[in-house]
């Protein structure tokens, strides 16, 4: 899939979020204007591109929410992973991101001023990517427990993606070997819809994703 997506040029993330977007355009919202996907929302990691900002080891939520440029092809897998891989490196420009900062500070300050609150709800065309994935917080932080302790989060929203390693597995009172190599993704969807992306999905692994484009 990430041969078909754009090779070395995009992540296995950035290939499997195109995946998920093509499935959904091609199958769900291929005649809805409103709901057809035509960019992403990426939180971005901003740790390590200059230490003035954010050092590496900086303690915060040192998270930027990163709009990308609409897909010129919304139904081309390499399109739309290409444009989110494009969105995440303009993002880790020192400059870029601290102009992006100080417009953020700003709005934020007068929202706190005015008593005005986040509007989280779902915007039409935008598809948000919220993805722990390269974290592997069952290994990380095991409490001795290793390949034991699972992970646990709560909440996941209308088109909101989230991504995290598979968690260790147990049959009766026996643990599993661990896959180290699997994702777990949510996000929520139309109820009506979710059997045509389903088996979308299920159609691709069984030909290999052969008529992917």
């Amino acid at each position: 899939l990430r041969k078909l997506a754009g090779g070395d040029s995009v992540t296995i993330q950035d290939a499997l979020t195109a995946y998920i977007i093509l499935t959904l355009n091609t199958y769900c919202y291929n005649n809805n204007d409103e709901r057809r996907i035509l960019r992403t929302n990426t939180a971005i990691n901003f740790r390590g591109i200059s230490d003035s900002i954010a050092p590496q080891g900086q303690v915060a939520n040192a998270v930027y929410s990163m709009l990308s440029d609409s897909f010129e092809d919304p139904y081309s897998l390499s399109n739309i992973a290409k444009t989110i891989r494009q969105s995440i490196i303009q993002l880790r420009d020192s400059k870029f991101l601290e102009a992006g900062l100080a417009a953020v500070d700003v709005l934020m300050r007068n929202n706190v001023r005015n008593n005005k609150l986040p509007d989280l709800r779902l915007v039409p065309n935008e598809f948000v990517v919220n993805s722990n994935h390269r974290y592997d917080w069952a290994s990380l932080v095991d409490f001795g427990y290793t390949d034991r302790c699972r992970f646990y989060t709560v909440w996941t929203g209308a088109l909101y993606l989230r991504a995290f390693r598979l968690n260790p597995e147990k049959d009766g009172n026996k643990w599993l070997p661990r896959d180290r190599d699997g994702a777990e993704i949510a996000f929520r969807m139309e109820k009506d819809l979710k059997d045509k992306f389903i088996n979308a999905w299920k159609r691709d692994i069984t030909d290999n994703f052969k008529s992917v484009k």
